[in-house]
Order: structure tokens, then C-alpha cells, then sequence
């Protein structure tokens, strides 16, 4: 990023560049494993695709003007709280509440100030969801918590954002009454679209005969995940090992019979579904089909994974 030319500090001015450039990498990575987890677990991935920026000089300048304020390092850090800023698209307006409340859940993330511009949009119309958030940022002597703001908003909503924003710096934010009356139903259109794009997807995802075997993936596949979780974060001895393979295999038959009887309930509402199945008028072929690819499932994961699991233990 450049200097503006009336700017002397060009030192610090680096130092706090550096800051906002380190703050859009860790929540481009937080936004990176989610993005990956839901294409690896699961049907659906709210992220249609992310976007990062630092805000220019020339505005950033303007900004501050704007709001009265002299041009220093310390006004920029303290009133300008885009200068680091991330968009996420996303499919429908039910994902954007959920990646806002992903991000908010973790841990070293602090939700310092929400605009929700879907509940109250802006007068022309405009719809989003904003956050200014803080991340913890790591330097060789010292931690601190810099600001970033994040933009969530469907693919329809940015579509009309990039509009406006093009007739509001072609007219220099004072564009004829007639573009802004039909930016503004516009707008209206937009969120009626997404309205009826959200209730379609709804619609379609009830008659989808491959969900309720998705549920059961994710139940078996969370807790097999829950088992091994610690294993992630801790380092076995190798004299523990030793010690632990002298002993034998089963040390504690309570914990063998407790995962057991863990999977045997898993199992047991599609055994139970098998039998109602069987018992129930041939016409109904496609539950038959489901509840055998389900059976299917189970058996393989029973004989394979489970049993290799208990064997080890």
C-alpha cells in the first residue's frame, strides 16, 4: 500500500500496515477450515466465495475528512475500523446468520460492533451483514487484539452492492432521483429473490430421499471424532506405550463395554427400520431402497471401522 504523499511517518505507518495485513490472514485462515470442513462433511457449503482487501490511502484520507479528523497514524488505528476488510458470499440469507454465528463462537474471535442491514437496510436500499471483529495478532515481544471488518451478504445482494457503488462514485453520491427511485426497487427485487430463492432451497431439501442417510453419517462420524479428539493435541511416551502394550490391549473392560453399548444404539433404529420396512406394502420401493443403503452403511462401518477400533483398545 502506498504512503499518502502528505504523510511523514512513514515508519509507523509500515508497523500498523503490518498489523491490519496480519489480522486479514488469520481470519482468512479461520474462514479457509471452515470453508473446507463444510466441503468435506458435509452435502452443502453456505461459502460460495471470500474476498480481502486493506483500504486504500486516498480513502482512507477521505474517510477521515469526512468525519472532521486530521490525518495521523493514530486517528486511522482508532476511528477507521475497515481498513482491514473481508466479504463473504454466501447461496441463501439463512447462511449468512449462520457463518456470522460460526465466527463469533470462537474462541480467540471478539464481536466488537454488528450492523445487520437485512433487519434495517440502509435508506437506498442496501442489505448486508456487518461485523467488526478483533483477532489476537502474535509478535516476537508482544500480543494484540487488531480489528477487521466483515461484510456477509448473498450472491444477489453483492450483485446490487457493486452496482450502487459504481452509480455513487460515477455521480459523487449525488446521482438523478430516477436511478436512485429504480436503484431502490432494485433493491426490493433482490430481496423478494432471495426470499423465494431461500423458500425453493427449503422445499427441494425436504424431498431429498439422501438426508436422513446424510444425518446418520454425521452422527457416526461425530462421534468417532469425539473419541479421538485429545489425540490431536497430546504426545503418547514412548515408555507409556511400552508400558501400556506390556499390559495388554484391554485395560479397562468398563470403557470397552460403554463404546460398545454406544454403538449398538446407533444401530438399532435401523434395525428397527429394517423390520418395519419388510413388513410394510412392496409399493413402497424408494423407502425400502433407503433404509437398505442405510443397512448397508452401518454394516460396513460396523465390520470395519468399529471392529478395528475395539480391537485396538
Amino acid at each position: 500500500m502506498d504512503l499518502p504523499i502528505f504523510y511523514s511517518e512513514e515508519d509507523e505507518w509500515k508497523k500498523v500496515m503490518l498489523m491490519y495485513d496480519s489480522a486479514l490472514k488469520e481470519i482468512n485462515t479461520k474462514l479457509e477450515i471452515l470453508n473446507n470442513e463444510f466441503k468435506l462433511n458435509h452435502q452443502y457449503n453456505p461459502i460460495e466465495h471470500i474476498t480481502s482487501r486493506m483500504k486504500s490511502p486516498q480513502s482512507i484520507a477521505k474517510k477521515l475528512r469526512h468525519n472532521n479528523r486530521e490525518l495521523t497514524v493514530e486517528n486511522i488505528v482508532k476511528y477507521i475500523n475497515d481498513v482491514a476488510g473481508i466479504r463473504i458470499i454466501c447461496s441463501f440469507t439463512s447462511d449468512i446468520y449462520r457463518i456470522a454465528d460460526l465466527i463469533a463462537a470462537q474462541s480467540d474471535v471478539n464481536v466488537l460492533k454488528v450492523k445487520d442491514y437485512m433487519m434495517c437496510p440502509k435508506p437506498n436500499g442496501y442489505t448486508s451483514y456487518h461485523m467488526i471483529i478483533s483477532v489476537p495478532i502474535y509478535l516476537s515481544e508482544t500480543m494484540v487484539n487488531v480489528k477487521a471488518e466483515i461484510q456477509i451478504r448473498t450472491i444477489a445482494m453483492d450483485f446490487w452492492a457493486s452496482l450502487e457503488h459504481k452509480i455513487y462514485y460515477k455521480f459523487e453520491g449525488n446521482a438523478p432521483e430516477r436511478i436512485s427511485k429504480e436503484l431502490k426497487e432494485c433493491a426490493e427485487i433482490v430481496s423478494f429473490l432471495d426470499h423465494k430463492m431461500l423458500s425453493l432451497n427449503e422445499e427441494i431439501r425436504m424431498y431429498n430421499p439422501d438426508n436422513e442417510m446424510d444425518h446418520y453419517r454425521e452422527v457416526v462420524s461425530e462421534s468417532f471424532q469425539n473419541m479421538i479428539r485429545e489425540s490431536y493435541g497430546t504426545v503418547i511416551d514412548e515408555d507409556d506405550i511400552i508400558q501400556e502394550d506390556n499390559q495388554g490391549t484391554l485395560k479397562d473392560s468398563a470403557e470397552y463395554e460403554e463404546k460398545h453399548e454406544m454403538y449398538e444404539e446407533l444401530f438399532e433404529e435401523v434395525e428397527i427400520d429394517n423390520a418395519a420396512v419388510t413388513a410394510t406394502d412392496a409399493s413402497q420401493d424408494t423407502r425400502k431402497d433407503e433404509v437398505k443403503e442405510k443397512s448397508k452403511f452401518f454394516r460396513f462401518f460396523k465390520h470395519n471401522v468399529i471392529s478395528e477400533e475395539m480391537d485396538k483398545m
